[in-house]
């Protein structure tokens, strides 16, 4: 698998096979998943989050379905304040995926649904980072630490 963009933490990831097919363990939800190129992804940025940026392991979400009216949507990630409102929302892609403007629609479909004041899409090898704030967006360069 390719290296992260983000100054990572080493994950030492817990990788095994299962019926023939890779998995990788995923601290948040606690079990073995099937490793593919987005899930790589994703298990970075969720350490990056825990354990460089102090994100409680307790308020993130993996693939949390969110649903208005009859469509339903899994971000990849979802952080939830103390309060249990969203915070951040997340969408990981496999690092031969442009961050394209269809990540970053997708992205917003998301959070018209959250309303999460922070917003992050990664490829593995890029990523951006924007804030939400009285309908201003502003972009950021690093993801914040968590202060929620």
């Amino acid at each position: 698998m390719q290296d992260y963009a983000l100054p990572a933490c080493d994950i030492n990831p817990q990788i095994r096979s299962i019926d023939g097919n890779t998995h990788i363990y995923d601290i948040v939800r606690k079990k073995y998943v099937r490793l593919t190129p987005e899930e790589w992804t994703r298990q970075h940025l969720i350490h990056h989050l825990i354990y460089d940026l102090m994100y409680p392991k307790s308020l993130i979400r993996v693939e949390k379905i969110i649903q208005k009216h009859y469509r339903k949507d899994r971000p990849d990630i979802v952080v939830y304040n103390r309060a249990g409102i969203p915070f951040l929302v997340a969408e990981c892609k496999a690092s031969h995926v442009t961050l394209s403007m269809e990540v970053y629609t997708q992205l917003s479909r998301y959070n018209r649904k959250l309303q999460a004041p922070l917003c992050i899409i990664t490829n593995g090898t890029q990523y951006a980072c924007w804030q939400i704030k009285d309908d201003v967006i502003k972009s950021l360069e690093n993801i914040p630490v968590w202060s929620s």
